[in-house]
């Protein structure tokens, strides 16, 4: 089970201080338009990222290194610690999830974020999820934007969750993001892409 695990711990004030270094954000991004740039993505048919994720909640703190394949037909997510050590991979098709924790045991459930809480110890909207790592808020549920004193995009609300962005990152014609942080009513997340690749 991939909640609280002991290879992912890292100390809970070290953590805390880098997510507040990202919730806090004290300038606009990068340059003016980028918001508009970033709304492109919304067409985007296939993308991968491989990157890291810091987490926080009330009780624990861990990181893990992330890679996250899209395609207009399922979700593929790999969750490791150092060397893939602790690996736990996820594929997501429409309402059914498939968890893969190793030693040759699958798991299923058509309730995605039920089973993931289950696995995580928190709750993920991941159906929103994948348009909040491309810098997207879901557009089929409200959202509220948030703006920078000149009006540039700093991120969104929506759902009761709290998304902002501190860096972004050019691949091919795309603006993709590269460092940001998404708080919930339960955890705190901290993602840091060190690759991209999109199509479409």
């Amino acid at each position: 089970m991939l909640k609280s695990p002991r290879l992912f711990r890292v100390p809970v004030v070290v953590l805390a201080l880098c997510l507040a270094g990202c919730a806090a954000l004290q300038r606009d991004l990068q340059a003016p338009g980028i918001g508009s740039k970033v709304e492109e993505n919304y067409r985007l048919k296939s993308w991968r990222l491989e990157g890291r994720i810091g987490v926080q909640t009330a009780d624990d703190a861990w990181q893990a290194n992330l890679f996250w394949e899209h395609d207009p037909n399922q979700d593929r997510l790999r969750v490791s610690g150092p060397f893939s050590q602790g690996m736990v991979s996820i594929v997501v098709q429409k309402d059914l999830i498939y968890v893969n924790e190793g030693g040759g045991v699958t798991e299923s459930s058509r309730d995605p974020d039920g089973m993931l809480k289950d696995r995580l110890g928190f709750a993920v909207p991941l159906s929103s999820l994948r348009h909040w790592v491309v810098g997207l808020p879901d557009p089929n549920r409200p959202h509220a934007s948030i703006v920078g004193e000149s009006g540039s995009p700093l991120g969104f609300r929506q759902s009761g969750w709290t998304l902002q962005f501190q860096q972004f990152m050019n691949v091919g014609d795309r603006v993709m993001p590269q460092k940001f942080a998404i708080q919930g009513p339960e955890v705190k997340l901290k993602l840091i892409a060190d690759s991209w690749r999109v199509e479409g």
